[in-house]
């Protein structure tokens, strides 16, 4: 098949990490937003900006993401493709939707932001509600996204399918350093829980515990962990220094509000690396009970009491590690490929989508459908 994909990259992601990794498994032609740091392209934003109305609907939507969705435009027109995959339809997707009429071809977009934020709501409640029937299949990357999504889009058009991880660069390693104290790794602040994981760190300082925790986080969080003496920051590291830092952490430590695919946690599972975090969301789909704990949002003492247990008895996390790693296999990027493919193929016939463990399933073509067809 014929994919043009739309992709964008964020900062934060690792050189292997990031969803738009899937472009490159599904064979898709790519077009991305670029820096945007040239003169003629800051002076284009400053005029876009003024012409252009604020789209709080959008998050992080830029000049160069309206110039990237007319590049595509365009190169649909001219090349004819099979399906259009837009791979951040929360922060790249607006001209496609409202030029709709002029994509010669199925639109397929992927959402990664949890329903309960009140952006997502607004734009599918009533700014762009007239414009969903534009969306030929919608998949989501977490099961809480889906009765939402359903509900605006109509259960036929949305499916789940899981954010996929590579699972040869992110691995265990063949050995483990022997260390004396508990090391726990902390990754990322999107939808973090910074204050639980702060009041951890505070609690296990206060009862004197062996361990010692790994934040890797933007600088400009540092502050948020002044005088934690038994914490080492980092940022903007590296992605071997990243799956070092996985491997050599007895747990991941990722209390969150929130959440519905989490890098992170895909990462760690990946590394061998069990993860501690919070049962909300779409964390449940990607880990369960023998690869994780998982506590309900805001609870310290629950964890500290883990952490001070294995403290004890390294066992506690170390038996977790085979099951991790396995768990993560599951997420393969070629794995998750199938089922995107999958998707291609029943827009590509005119075909609903619906969702039956786990897997994207072609649906019966019925006779409405088949007379639009």
């Amino acid at each position: 098949m014929r994919i043009l994909s739309l992709v964008k990259r964020w900062e934060h992601h690792t050189a292997s990490g990031g969803y738009d990794r899937l472009a490159q498994e599904v064979g898709g032609v790519v077009v991305r937003r670029q820096s945007g740091q040239s003169f003629g392209s800051r002076i284009g934003n400053r005029i876009w900006r003024k012409l252009s109305r604020p789209k709080a609907y959008l998050l992080d939507y830029q000049f160069q993401d309206w110039l990237a969705e007319w590049r595509l435009l365009a190169k649909a027109r001219v090349a004819s493709p099979d399906v259009v995959h837009v791979l951040y339809g929360d922060e790249q997707l607006d001209v496609l939707l409202r030029r709709r009429r002029w994509l010669p071809c199925p639109l397929v977009v992927t959402f990664h932001l949890p329903t309960t934020r009140d952006m997502v709501r607004e734009r599918f409640e009533r700014v762009q509600k007239h414009l969903v029937n534009g969306v030929d299949a919608a998949i989501v990357v977490g099961r809480n996204q889906l009765a939402d999504f359903q509900r605006w889009f109509g259960p036929e058009r949305v499916v789940y399918i899981p954010h996929g991880i590579d699972t040869k660069r992110f691995c265990p390693a063949d050995k483990r350093l022997d260390q004396s104290v508990v090391r726990l790794v902390t990754v990322g602040d999107h939808m973090r829980d910074l204050d639980a994981l702060h009041r951890i760190i505070d609690k296990c300082t206060h009862l004197k515990l062996p361990v010692e925790f790994d934040v890797v986080i933007r600088e400009r969080f540092f502050p948020c962990f002044s005088g934690c003496d038994n914490v080492r920051l980092h940022a903007a590291v590296s992605e071997d220094q990243l799956i070092n830092l996985y491997r050599e952490a007895d747990a991941l430590l990722l209390p969150i509000t929130d959440a519905t695919a989490n890098n992170s946690v895909l990462e760690s599972i990946a590394c061998g690396t069990p993860v501690i975090s919070t049962a909300i969301g779409g964390i449940p789909d990607y880990v369960d009970e023998a690869s994780a704990w998982l506590f309900p949002k805001g609870e310290v003492d629950g964890i500290v009491r883990l952490i001070s247990s294995a403290c004890g008895n390294r066992e506690i996390f170390s038996s977790r590690r085979a099951s991790a790693r396995a768990k993560s296999l599951e997420f393969d990027w070629e794995q998750v490929k199938k089922q995107v493919v999958s998707v291609y193929e029943a827009v590509g016939n005119g075909l609903p989508v619906e969702f039956e463990r786990n897997t994207p399933v072609v649906g019966k073509l019925t006779k409405e459908r088949f007379n639009d067809a």
